[in-house]
């Protein structure tokens, strides 16, 4: 009875572990953990056209109107005359006018917008900071008019301190601003990956709340006054008794937001329904009988945002053939969302935290109630279960769930709880002769596993040669070694390292280490198709992003274990010779040319997972025709005889003087004479020797 109630404890605490971890390592790699979860879901707007046919109005109640060449504000007083006497809705100019330029231009517009009587102009903070950073900025006493009277002062339920902080405000001249309808802020954020896929719709600054410009006009548009907004952060933007000019019924409109007050866009589609206005069509109007007649008849009554295209367009979620949309197009876009109550919210963390804890639970009972190898099928199950239901919720229910945290928790927890029934049976079993060789059995198992972590057949373009021998002191190791290509066979990275200690433990995180070191080191984007890669990243910077991230993730998450590795990560430029490399406290690789040994890569930084946040320094050495790079661990040089005498470095310095016709003939030779060196007795520890040989 006590060995069931350890057992159910241990599995318990394995699970909650598991939930820590996945937690941390969301809290501690942010970055990393949302652009992935990012990646996903864009990956589930190409997805959902195919599962699902969205009814879309057949028609839009948003127009754009492209302006994308040089125009006076003379000609922008005529369109807006033009496009009122069209009897638009409400019209939004995407533009800052911060200072008067003469009334020979001025008063047309400030006269048209008068008349317009419904136009909506832009305003712009220079940042959106996370939170308020030191005193208030100086403002001039026009500027602070033109933002009193932009400003909102809006209900909200909850402390908005996530909400974005603008600093450096630039306004409208105050003539402008003051006979115009309202005016919002333009700033569009990109994610860390250059990708915009959410937008604030409220930023706060001096105290007060500043909307975004399609968010203003689709507030006056539905007749909404702030003290009608209830803003509960992290939750919903609630417009109470919003009107419709096709619908007298007044109802209340609810926009999911997330913490920081953004809003996702929606991409259904309807952003190819807004109907596009050249800005000459538009001007030319006022003297075209017909053409005005025939705009009228198109636009009345439809929101119209006037824009430039000639800036550099931002960068969007991948639908369709567009990977660009002009901030004006991405202001329809988010208008067209909420006329048509078409959003996107995400799961909030109670709820996920939840659906956690039901993951863990179906994990537990599989593990305490079934085999190893119902638990695996059952785990992937859940897993398969999951990713079914997220895709299910995205397409039919328009709710975002976080993919890569919960996936991660469960993958975790079922290597854990393997990890514990395998250490559960040796332990039982190691007490009998039996016991002994089933130990040695799952010992070989888990060789075969591991073996399978390193490559099949190693990349040798043309003119290289490269060979690896790679021999464990015991049934699995904590060496490891690894050769893949980047951008195709242009690049070649090399990696050769050693884990602290030896054994199971040891194993497991080399698993770990050589899984993250090819993860991290091949982009997201090149990932599926290398050759759609336009900027290739910098061989440098590949090494320092992914041996500071595999470093940061062991020293921080995994810091209880106290293991580390000794690393040697290189990069190859195949057509020049030219290699790139982090030693990070590894054995010195040592450079061979025709007439002897020519260098030797000593450390360039310490080894990783000791200490988080340490800088690794990136070295270059150039491998002319005929250089051998000779890498290895130190199982090589501390190699014992019956006597306990070393091999020692200056044996093996002595056989790479010699000549030799190729890296495998080297290699066949080190090899050798160890095993002389030896004679039958067991290894100290684990060999590794990578051989790499530019050819004449």
């Amino acid at each position: 009875m006590k060995t069931i109630s350890r057992k159910t404890q241990v599995r318990v605490l394995l699970l909650l572990g598991a939930l820590i971890v996945s937690y941390a390592g969301d809290g501690l790699l942010p970055q990393v953990f949302e652009t992935w979860n990012s990646r996903i879901i864009d990956q589930l707007f190409v997805l959902r056209p195919r599962l699902t046919s969205p009814r879309l109005r057949e028609t839009s109640d948003v127009i754009h109107v492209d302006a994308n060449f040089y125009v006076n504000r003379s000609h922008h007083a005529q369109v807006i005359r033009n496009l009122a006497a069209m009897d638009v809705g409400a019209l939004l100019v995407d533009y800052v006018f911060p200072d008067r330029v003469g009334d020979e231009e001025d008063l047309p517009l400030i006269n048209a917008t008068a008349a317009a009587g419904n136009v909506y102009y832009g305003m712009a903070f220079e940042t959106l900071k996370a939170k308020f950073e030191g005193s208030k900025e100086p403002l001039k006493a026009q500027d602070i008019q033109a933002l009193d009277g932009a400003k909102w002062q809006v209900v909200v339920e909850d402390d908005p301190k996530g909400f974005r902080v603008g600093a450096h405000p630039l306004v409208n001249f105050a003539a402008l601003s003051s006979i115009a309808r309202g005016s919002g802020f333009l700033n569009l954020t990109p994610d860390p990956d250059g990708i915009l896929r959410r937008v604030p719709l409220l930023v706060r600054y001096r105290g007060a709340f500043y909307p975004s410009l399609a968010f203003r006009a689709v507030c006056g548009y539905f007749g909404v006054v702030p003290h009608k907004i209830i803003v509960q952060p992290g939750r919903s933007i609630t417009l109470k008794d919003a009107k419709r000019s096709d619908d007298p019924a007044l109802k209340d409109i609810v926009l999911p937001i997330d913490k920081q007050g953004n809003l996702i866009i929606n991409f259904t589609g309807s952003w190819r329904r807004i109907p596009h206005y050249s800005y000459s069509e538009i001007l030319q109007a006022a003297d075209r009988t017909q053409q005005r007649a025939r705009l009228k008849n198109e636009l009345a009554g439809k929101i119209a945002i006037l824009s430039e295209t000639v800036d550099e367009p931002f960068r969007i979620r991948p639908i369709g053939m567009d990977r660009r949309l002009s901030s004006g197009v991405i202001h329809a876009v988010i208008i067209q969302n909420i006329l048509e109550g078409s959003f996107l919210s995400a799961l909030s963390g109670v709820a996920m935290l939840l659906i956690n804890i039901a993951l863990l639970a179906a994990v537990f009972f599989l593990a305490v109630r079934f085999s190893s190898l119902t638990l695996s099928l059952g785990t992937l199950g859940l897993v398969g279960l999951y990713v079914f239901l997220g895709v299910f919720f995205f397409s039919y229910v328009q709710v975002v769930w976080t993919f890569v945290q919960p996936l991660f928790m469960l993958i975790g927890a079922w290597v854990a709880i393997l990890i514990a029934v395998a250490i559960e049976r040796a332990l039982l079993l190691a007490r009998t002769e039996k016991a002994r060789r089933i130990a040695e059995r799952e010992l070989e198992i888990g060789r075969q596993i591991q073996a399978g972590f390193f490559p099949t057949h190693l990349p040798t373009p043309k003119g290289w040669e490269l060979i690896a021998h790679f021999q464990p002191a015991r049934h699995v190791a904590g060496d490891f070694y690894d050769a893949f290509t980047l951008e195709g066979e242009k690049k070649i990275a090399i990696v050769i390292a050693d884990v602290c200690d030896k054994g199971v433990g040891a194993a497991l995180f080399m698993a770990l280490f050589r899984s993250l070191i090819r993860v991290l080191s091949v982009p997201v984007d090149m990932r599926n198709n290398p050759a759609t890669c336009v900027l290739c990243p910098d061989p440098a910077e590949t090494l320092q992003d992914t041996i500071r991230s595999v470093n940061d993730y062991i020293s921080i998450t995994h810091d209880q274990a106290n293991m580390f590795a000794t690393i040697f990560f290189g990069i190859l430029e195949a057509e020049t010779g030219l290699l790139f490399y982090i030693n990070a406290g590894h054995e010195p690789p040592v450079v061979v040319g025709p007439e002897g040994i020519k260098t030797c890569l000593n450390p360039t930084g310490p080894a990783v997972g000791v200490y988080p946040a340490r800088r690794f320094t990136v070295h270059r050495t150039q491998l002319a025709p005929e250089d051998l790079l000779v890498a290895f661990t130190d199982g090589v040089v501390d190699a014992r005889n019956r006597a306990g005498k070393l091999f020692s470095r200056e044996n093996l310095m002595n056989l790479l003087t010699g000549r030799y016709a190729s890296a495998e003939d080297l290699t066949n030779r080190i090899q050798n004479q160890i095993k002389e060196h030896i004679n039958g007795q067991e290894l100290y520890d684990d060999i590794t020797i990578l051989a790499l040989r530019r050819l004449k």
